[in-house]
């Protein structure tokens, strides 16, 4: 269902969430995950809006206010701002089509992560214990996350049809290649606990 409202705002608990969200961008800025304006944040909210943070702002000053209202259907701006949404818009708006239960979209860059994904391979997990966190029962599975193909910025609104091909059952994330991690979960706290625990696999693979 699209949004008809013309000023929508988050209900009580998604304006709690956005104040999570908000604290998860500033730990991905502390961390040196989102250098300058790096990094981009969403919420899925009531009535096919989606919270998108905005391109151009420094993410360790993110406040709840600072997020746009765009509507996953058309992928319209709801209302005119000063501020655009993230340029990445469209991966957040693919992930929140292709699973349901996705909630929040968190997008950093976690050096190792990175590296890793510099191959443009989906990254193999084997034998590692943290691995669970990602989806596995067991350490002695295969834990694979998908890799994306980093896109031009002409290329980018593509990933809104397309991003669902790569998501994988159960990996709560994709990676663009040599650019970062989106991770998605039920709470903005549980994407980024993925993160966390895809940097570190990835640094002790190293």
């Amino acid at each position: 269902m699209t949004q008809n409202n013309p000023f929508p705002r988050p209900s009580a608990l998604q304006a709690v969430l956005l104040k999570e969200l908000v604290k998860c961008a500033k730990a991905c800025y502390d961390r040196g995950w989102s250098h300058g304006t790096a990094g981009n944040f969403s919420l899925r909210g009531s009535n096919g809006i989606v919270w998108q943070s905005p391109s151009g702002l420094n993410k360790g000053e993110l406040n709840p206010e600072s997020f746009i209202p765009i509507e996953l259907e058309t992928t319209n701006v709801i209302w005119p701002m000063k501020v655009r949404p993230s340029a990445e818009m469209p991966v957040h708006l693919g992930i929140y089509r292709a699973v349901p239960e996705a909630m929040a979209v968190v997008h950093t860059h976690p050096p190792f992560a990175v590296a890793a994904s510099r191959s443009g391979k989906d990254i193999i997990f084997e034998g590692d214990e943290m691995q669970k966190h990602l989806g596995c029962h067991s350490h002695k599975e295969v834990c694979q996350v998908p890799v994306i193909v980093n896109p031009t910025p002409e290329e980018m609104p593509e990933l809104t049809s397309t991003v669902g091909q790569y998501v994988r059952k159960g990996v709560p994330m994709v990676i663009l290649a040599t650019h970062g991690v989106y991770a998605w979960g039920r709470t903005p706290m549980e994407a980024l606990s993925y993160i966390e625990a895809v940097e570190f696999l990835c640094k002790t693979k190293a």
